[in-house]
This record gives C-alpha cells, structure tokens and sequence, in this order.
C-alpha cells in the first residue's frame, strides 16, 4: 500500500426497533424519522473527510443513511450485514433475560446465531478488499459489524468495547497491507456523544 486508507465506519441511524431496544441482527427495518435526522446531523463532519468511494450494507438502515450522508452512489456488500441473531432477532432485553448481557460480554451466543468467528471473518474479507483502495472510504454498516472491525484491526474485544450510537461515526487509518498495523483514530463520535454538542450540532473532526 502506497497511500494511505481512511476507513470511515458509519453505524446506520435509529429505526423503531431502536427506540423498543429490540435486537435487528438481519431483520430489515428503515430508519424512522430521527434516525434520518441523526444522518442529516452527522453529514458535515463525514464530508470534512471527502469520502471518494462509499460501501454499504444492503439493509435498509444501512442504505438510506448512507444516502443521506453521501451523494456518491453506494456499493453495496453482503459482507457488511449485521450479525444474524438467529432466535434472539425482534426480541428486548427484558424478554431475553440474563442472557443479555452475557452476549454483550461476549459470552453467550443467541440460538441459531451467526458465530462470532464467522462475522469476524466475513468483516476481515471485506477489509483485505477495502484496504487495497487507498483515500478516504466511507463504510455504512451496523455496530457488530464496527466491533467485528475493530477486533481484526486493532486487537480489541467486544467485553472492551462500548456500544457504538446510532448515526456515529468511527475513523480508522490503514497505513501498510497488514491490517494489524491499523491506528484508531476516531471512535463513536456522533452530535449526542461529543461532550458539549447539542443533539443538533455535528461534532467537528479534523480530516488530516
């Protein structure tokens, strides 16, 4: 790799099944009208990078916020589907249980779930091909999928990662071919996140 490669990994916006904290997985649910504003709100500070390529889950949340936050038509990829959930999918927390949090540690996974080892590879396919375009390329996708992305670049595991926000966006630089030489450098940055933003204000990012 000659030039550098700026992943900007977007998590989609809020959509009802947000709101009722039911888990998605791969069931296909728009985004509701915050959501769509939390796009609008969070467009600035994606344009101050000048994403040249945007790729985008096929999930409907996915592609309408990658719309809104980009006039680049996106590419879409199977592989930046969210983790299949199996049993667990439309369900809440209180309807699951202990078991809840136990998956969120990374402990537990729901019946007839997606293995974690599965996503981690199928994300870790995506990146190879990703770090071969070197700019700066916006990623819209879901928050298992940034955890997955995380693991693989930088080593971190899901028991030490916060949940991404809806609409936030995470910044990562790939500087050789070897992913795991990956720098972090923007996490879980949206207008509700940054300490002293409204829920209107974009938060504001430096691009170099």
């Amino acid at each position: 790799m000659s030039e550098l490669t700026r992943l900007l990994l977007v998590r989609h916006g809020q959509t009802p099944w947000t709101v009722e904290h039911r888990l998605q997985g791969q069931t296909d649910i728009p985004l509701n009208g915050t959501g769509r504003e939390q796009a609008a709100a969070l467009r600035p500070s994606v344009q101050e990078f000048a994403p040249e390529s945007v790729l985008s889950s096929p999930a409907q949340r996915a592609a309408q916020t990658a719309q809104i936050l980009s006039p680049l038509e996106p590419v879409y990829d199977d592989r930046l589907k969210e983790a299949d959930l199996g049993q667990w999918e439309g369900r809440t927390a209180e309807e699951i249980g202990a078991d809840y949090l136990a998956w969120r540690a990374g402990t537990v996974l729901p019946p007839g779930a997606e293995p974690r080892e599965t996503v981690v590879d199928r994300v870790k396919s995506f990146l190879q091909d990703a770090a071969a375009v070197p700019g700066n390329v916006l990623i819209v996708t879901h928050g298992g999928v940034i955890r997955a992305a995380l693991h693989a670049l930088v080593g971190l595991r899901i028991d030490q990662i916060v949940p991404v926000a809806a609409a936030s966006l995470t910044v990562l630089d790939l500087v050789t071919e070897d992913l795991s030489q990956a720098r972090l450098r923007h996490y879980n940055l949206s207008p509700s996140t940054v300490p002293g933003q409204s829920g209107s204000a974009p938060p504001r990012l430096r691009s170099s």
